[in-house]
């Protein structure tokens, strides 16, 4: 980390605009890792103040933009309009079905949740809420203030605690995965449950007007 901090000092100009751009970039799909860029941010943010507040601004409004171009890459999909091979694999029938039932029960909890996770998840939600037409004002609304929850965690964590605070707020995104997953089942298991309860009882209803 310290020599990858000695070549961002020495060689990259404006550091706020560098993480803009390349959060900008991960909308479209570039695999480039948000947690990565806030506590690259964070440690510089530590060793010279004066970025404190552009860092952060500079970090926030590119994950904002970028969860705005995964929602409308999801929204265009979902009307047919256009056809991307990132956003079929990202969004098989599967994930969709998961995902719009944590939606419909949790709401902006789900935001909130989905931030702390990796792995993939946060974008996949994102182009989800697209494709199921979640109302934009809304979804600007819930996104908003989840990405300023999940970014101010980590990016004041590692400023105040140093990069170790990292390993664990990366911990707690793994334990939230964990948890979600343990949770999807519970709901998927629970449905195929009551979907097979209403084909048994006519059948006893059925084999007791027989016996009368």
């Amino acid at each position: 980390m310290d020599a990858i901090l000695s070549f961002i000092s020495t060689y990259v100009t404006y550091w706020p605009l560098v993480c803009f751009l390349a959060l900008f970039l991960a909308g479209f799909n570039v695999p480039i890792s948000e947690d990565v860029l806030i506590i690259m941010s964070a440690i510089i943010s530590a060793k010279d103040r004066s970025l404190l507040i552009p860092n952060y601004i500079g970090l926030y409004a590119g994950i904002y933009i970028s969860d705005i171009i995964c929602y409308w890459f999801g929204r265009l999909a979902g009307n047919g309009i256009i056809k991307i091979k990132f956003v079929a694999r990202k969004l098989t029938p599967r994930r969709i079905q998961k995902i719009s039932t944590q939606l419909e029960k949790h709401g902006f909890l789900t935001y909130v949740v989905t931030r702390f996770i990796p792995f993939g998840v946060r974008n996949t939600l994102f182009m989800t809420s697209g494709m199921l037409h979640v109302a934009f004002p809304k979804f600007m609304l819930f996104d908003g203030i989840a990405a300023v929850i999940s970014s101010s965690t980590l990016y004041w964590l590692v400023f105040f605690l140093g990069e170790s605070a990292a390993t664990n707020y990366k911990l707690i995104g793994i334990i939230l995965f964990c948890i979600l997953i343990c949770a999807l089942s519970f709901f998927i298991i629970r449905y195929y449950l009551r979907k097979k309860k209403p084909a048994a009882e006519p059948a006893s209803e059925q084999s007791e007007t027989t016996e009368n």
